[in-house]
């Protein structure tokens, strides 16, 4: 097998600088710019670090940015295990000790801000603020409607299927990742080079395996405890602004709403017209939305 490390050549960014840390070891991958109080971005599935790429220049003027890949992804060790809830967040709590990085602000998409909020809830001596992409408040209350999103969701379940989804990750046209990348997309989608991109990655058998091992240990199961409703009554000790796409299913999940009300020091916002991958589409509004919640918070209006 070739390494991993050598598959695909690492795309440029102006103003990064790149290396890899020894976390418990595991060899990660991340990449910081800028300087002052510390930004972590925590990247979603199928992507990486590549995906803060708009969101990091435009960040790093006001803060010291840090791009991590997560375990699997990217240009980060990818093992055969590891990849249950436990596992991911201890991986994210090591590498704030690492870097010495104390108390961090946190803007994570898709699986990455599942991982974010765990973190919160269990870690929140780490986290001055949150903001998660992509993904609803794992605080939400399902009901009934929550069927109509199994026809949208389908893919989990190959993916998350030993063998299956490993095929489906790495071989032939990767069809179910490239439409991944594609669902509940304006027109516009991701530019070509992007999709290549990670694709590219997932074409190393060991990120596929790595791949569908998240998805059967950690998105999976994460999602039926939200459904079950076990983070339901485990407050956010942070503050926290959520963002979704209106065309992407978290925001379905988003809008069935919480037991009492929307929680103190949570804020909820719906983007028109957007899908799933609105860090890509608009990194300008992220990197704007989340420096604007950081700061209103910091002042404590």
């Amino acid at each position: 097998m070739s390494d991993p490390q050598l598959t695909t050549a690492m795309p440029g960014l102006a103003g990064v600088t790149h290396r890899w840390l020894d976390v418990r070891g595991l060899l990660m991958h991340v990449v910081e710019a800028g300087s002052g109080e510390p930004v972590l971005l925590l990247h979603g599935f199928p992507q990486n670090w590549w995906e803060w790429h708009g969101v990091i220049p435009r960040l790093a003027e006001q803060y010291h940015v840090i791009a991590v890949d997560q375990r699997g992804a990217g240009w980060t060790d990818a093992p055969r295990v590891g990849y249950d809830a436990r596992s991911l967040v201890e991986d994210i709590v090591l590498l704030i000790e690492e870097l010495d990085l104390g108390r961090v602000r946190i803007i994570a998409h898709d699986w990455g801000a599942i991982v974010a909020q765990l973190l919160a809830l269990d870690r929140p001596d780490l986290v001055e603020a949150l903001v998660v992409l992509s993904c609803p408040d794992l605080h939400v209350r399902p009901d009934a409607s929550i069927l109509r999103l199994v026809p949208k969701i389908w893919f989990d379940v190959p993916l998350a299927t030993a063998g299956v989804g490993v095929w489906a990750m790495a071989w032939g046209k990767q069809r179910i990742v490239r439409m991944l990348l594609k669902h509940f997309e304006p027109p516009r989608g991701l530019s070509g080079a992007d999709i290549g991109l990670y694709l590219a990655r997932l074409r190393d058998p060991g990120r596929a395996r790595a791949g569908s091992a998240l998805y059967r240990d950690f998105i999976l199961p994460a999602f039926m405890r939200l459904v079950a409703g076990r983070y339901a009554d485990e407050p956010f000790a942070v503050p926290v602004l959520v963002m979704i796409g209106e065309n992407d299913p978290s925001a379905a999940l988003q809008r069935m709403g919480y037991r009492s009300g929307l929680p103190a020091r949570t804020f909820v916002e719906v983007l028109p017209g957007e899908g799933h991958f609105i860090v890509d589409h608009r990194p300008d509004v992220v990197a704007q939305r989340a420096a604007d919640f950081f700061r209103t918070e910091k002042n404590g209006a």
